[in-house]
């Protein structure tokens, strides 16, 4: 399923049918299936994939990576920057049902309508209470010291017609009024300034009370998110996008609009790292309606606890989704058996040597999928190593078709041949 709009701006929601099939009995194999087999485990992920495109030169690319307030495409090669804010892009999301092993647990989420660091009221108040003192200050410094110069004749001039005769006098009487006026003027200003610091004007108290009156209004002009990522496979290029549904204030009725915002991480693993998000230029007072997060590592979506239409799986689950949608694609095809559920993780790997993992096997797979040997050569006459073997035995197959119809086959295989 595809959606697309401008950047910024995207259409969401994908219905999603789960396909279930009864299992059928499997047969017994002939080594006993490893620990990994664990039939209640649910390693598997179905969830709904989102993948982004964004247009340029009127193309649409995929996204491969996100740098500061960039999308990162390839043209031709060469990696390109898209900014996500400024001039309009068109976004495409091709949404697709998706099984995959590799899921990244997010945990401790937090997230809703916030302010940008310049809308919120409490900083606000605050910074207005700080320039209100400074202001204050000022004024009374300066009405001060405007008084001091009055009460010191600081009206007078040089003027050699002060300083003697009856002219002096009268002169000097003249200054003594006029400074004597400034005076007043400057104690009456230096007096308010002091009663303006003295009031709630500069108090943090009256600050905290004019923010909690800004603040029930909820003029929130920002969406924030919060979480914590890990993962059982080091991802070396991740980064977020953060789709959110909402409506302004003054939207009609069944109206609503989406906004999209990605930001890079740094590379994490199984050591848990904290993301913090926050995302302005909502228009103030708005609400949401929805708010999606997606994690992606080099172009690719990666699962996580928050994903979308997201279904955990056992291995006999995934494998029979899996073998719903090969005899799908498949209704008149005649085809050897294959590999399907069931690569060895690292762990299970770093147990074997270079040449068992390298190694080509030949299993004999009965028509639901099963494996019931596993031998080192073509004619199943040689059983392979016991460790080998006990992977493989876990594993499932996609059998062998004849005109579309399953049938017993063999296999040929490595150990790094499964899809999942």
């Amino acid at each position: 399923m595809k959606t697309s709009a401008p950047i910024g701006f995207s259409l969401l929601g994908a219905g999603m049918v789960l396909l279930t099939a009864a299992s059928a009995a499997p047969n017994e194999p002939a080594v006993k299936p490893a620990a990994v087999s664990d039939a209640t485990a649910k390693p598997y992920v179905l969830y709904m994939r989102t993948d982004l495109a964004v247009e340029m030169n009127k193309k649409l690319y995929p996204v491969k990576d996100v740098h500061g307030r960039m999308f990162i495409i390839n043209v031709k090669g060469e990696p390109m920057s898209v900014p996500m804010t400024g001039e309009a892009h068109k976004l495409q999301f091709d949404h697709k049902l998706t099984l995959t092993r590799n899921a990244v647990a997010l945990s401790g989420l937090v997230s809703g309508r916030a302010y940008t660091v310049a809308r919120d009221p409490k900083m606000k108040r605050q910074r207005d209470a700080v320039i209100a003192e400074a202001v204050i200050g000022d004024n009374a410094s300066l009405a001060e010291g405007k008084y001091i110069a009055a009460l010191n004749n600081g009206y007078s001039s040089v003027n050699s017609a002060f300083t003697s005769g009856q002219q002096g006098q009268d002169s000097s009487a003249n200054l003594a009024a006029i400074s004597a006026a400034a005076a007043t003027t400057a104690f009456r200003a230096q007096g308010q300034a002091e009663n303006l610091r003295a009031s709630n004007l500069t108090s943090g108290g009256f600050a905290n009370l004019a923010a909690e009156a800004d603040m029930a209004q909820e003029l929130y002009d920002a969406v924030e998110a919060r979480f914590e990522l890990s993962s059982p496979v080091f991802l070396e290029k991740p980064y977020v996008v953060v789709i959110t549904r909402f409506h302004a204030r003054d939207d009609k009725p069944g109206v609503a609009r989406n906004a999209v915002f990605a930001k890079a991480l740094e590379g994490f693993g199984l050591k848990p790292t904290k993301v913090e998000i926050l995302h302005g230029g909502f228009p103030p007072g708005f609400e949401i309606e929805e708010l999606q997060i997606h994690l992606y590592n080099e172009g690719k979506e990666v699962p996580t606890d928050a994903a979308q239409k997201r279904v955990p799986l056992t291995r006999e689950e995934a494998f029979e989704y899996l073998k719903i949608d090969y005899f799908r694609g498949h209704k008149t095809s005649t085809l050897p058996a294959t590999a399907a559920v069931g690569r060895p993780d690292k762990q299970e790997l770093a147990r074997l040597t270079p040449n068992q993992v390298k190694g080509t096997y030949f299993v004999k797979v009965n028509k639901n999928g099963r494996p019931g040997g596993v031998f080192a050569d073509e004619e199943c006459a040689q059983p392979a190593d016991e460790a080998v073997a006990a992977l493989v035995a876990a594993a499932r197959f996609y059998p062998a078709l004849a005109e579309g119809k399953a049938v017993d086959g063999v296999a040929r295989m490595t150990l790094t041949d499964f899809e999942l």
